[in-house]
């Protein structure tokens, strides 16, 4: 059983990793796309089942549509597009209010505030936060539609999933070999402490291998990644691993508010695809913006 959901988890790494390393642009998109509706799908049903009234297609239809856009408007080409991040808002303003017009002359809807709610909790949880892998995937981009063809940041996509990834992979193996110290037992009773220093260990050095090799070999992607310091590296690893810890302590919360043990059974004793890719929601996000802040890569610059 241990090893081989170990085995699950490390093909599903690999796979990603030379996915986000060498799929042409638009199918790379196209990936990320499926797989943010595939985890909104599961979290809406998780809503349904457990008796919550969601505007489910329209919910995934918000996360297309914003994936998209996100997609067609780079952040470093914001200078030179017509509007640059006002077109962002834009779209995300309009969609929320489209999402009230509908409740408001639906008169299906027996419970309007609940159904927005949960509806834009899944937006927000979901394709809103996963899109900072496309704003990673971007990094250096100059117009529309572009992922810059020396893929330095799919490089910073593929190293936040390996981080995370290979984390989970050993904070499972430890937990399951030597754990014994629960970690949340309120959410989830099988985390122990030993589990997540393991995790954080397996990150932190993914972390450094990563950042050591883009330094080291020329044929790699050049990212931002280069000009990390090994205490960087050490830091980011240990961040990324708390916060995917964090990630997949919050959708286990709402498993256990909506009274599921898997967000789905696709993958069988795996679960779904939610419970595969939920330490990577918040992460993005983290790297971007670390990114962003620490090492001078200025966003909107």
């Amino acid at each position: 059983m241990i090893m081989r959901r170990v085995v699950i988890g490390v093909l599903v790494a690999v796979a990603w990793f030379i996915g986000l390393c060498y799929m042409p642009s638009p199918m790379l998109f196209l990936v990320l796309l499926l797989m943010c509706c595939a985890c909104q799908h599961e979290f809406y049903n998780m809503m349904r089942r457990s008796g919550h009234s969601v505007s489910r297609n329209y919910g995934m239809l918000m996360g297309v549509v914003w994936l998209i856009s996100c997609y067609a408007y780079p952040p470093y080409a914001a200078r030179e597009l017509p509007v640059g991040h006002q077109f962002e808002t834009l779209v995300l303003s309009s969609l929320i209010f489209v999402l009230f017009l509908r409740v408001l002359f639906d008169s299906r809807i027996k419970k309007p505030v609940e159904q927005t709610a949960v509806t834009l909790l899944g937006f927000f949880y979901i394709p809103f936060m996963l899109s900072f892998f496309i704003r990673l995937a971007q990094w250096g981009a100059s117009g529309m539609f572009e992922m810059p063809c020396a893929r330095g940041g799919v490089y910073l996509a593929s190293y936040v999933a390996a981080v995370v990834k290979f984390g989970d992979i050993g904070g499972f193996t430890f937990g399951m070999l030597i754990g014994k110290h629960k970690f949340f037992p309120r959410v989830s009773p099988k985390k122990s402490w030993e589990g997540f220093l393991g995790g954080v260990f397996f990150s932190m050095l993914t972390s450094v291998l990563m950042v050591w090799a883009v330094r080291r070999f020329a044929w790699l992607p050049q990212c931002p990644l280069s000009e990390l310091s090994l205490v960087h590296a050490v830091v980011l690893g240990v961040v990324l691993a708390v916060v995917g810890a964090l990630g997949d302590l919050v959708e286990s919360m709402f498993k256990r508010a909506s009274g599921c043990k898997d967000s789905s059974g696709l993958l069988q004793e795996s679960g779904g695809i939610l419970d595969m890719f939920d330490s990577l929601i918040f992460t993005p996000a983290v790297l971007y913006f670390y990114l962003a802040w620490f090492i001078g890569q200025a966003v909107c610059a």
